[in-house]
């Protein structure tokens, strides 16, 4: 069955995050572990901040998977007036609840593995301020998880584990 640690994002992602995002499920179980995420493959009939505080406790490890959970496009205004030439700024938004499982996570003390698709900041996504490696890729690329900066990383976090 395999050692049990708890996946965070969203519910919801767009298509192309949700296929790799299948293939990265199935490479975590074939490197022994039971990925778990609330209202996927795990549920319950308390309030959703329950039962993740619950289901946290039963795992090992985190895995925060920094999604876009909405991506705003703007530009840059100076004194109310558009700055000629600087267009389409994008900011990608990661669901709220990556912060909040992964302050429960660091709260139980078991290991953390950040993971932000490129754009996405804040909270545990900035890098310096949990005192974890925040690994930034395009999570939209086939098998990124094959990656040789990702395979260094999640070794690292998987020996904190076993």
């Amino acid at each position: 069955m395999g050692i049990d640690i708890f996946i965070s994002r969203p519910t919801n992602i767009a298509e192309e995050f949700e296929k790799q995002f299948t293939h990265f499920n199935k490479f975590l179980k074939r490197a022994g572990f039971n990925p778990v995420r609330l209202g996927a493959n795990k549920y319950t009939l308390d309030a959703p901040l329950r039962g993740v505080i619950e289901l946290m406790k039963t795992c090992q490890g985190a895995i925060i998977l920094g999604y876009p959970q909405y991506e705003l496009n703007t530009h840059i205004s100076k004194g109310g007036r558009i700055i000629p030439g600087i267009k389409g700024i994008k900011f990608t938004v990661p669901t709220p609840w990556n912060q909040i499982e992964a302050t429960l996570a660091y709260k139980d003390e078991i290991p953390v593995f950040i993971i932000a698709h490129n754009g996405a900041t804040g909270g545990v996504f900035d890098h310096g301020v949990t005192g974890e490696y925040v690994l930034n890729l395009n999570l939209k690329k086939n098998e990124w998880y094959k990656d040789q900066e990702f395979q260094g990383v999640f070794s690292a976090w998987k020996n904190k584990i076993l």
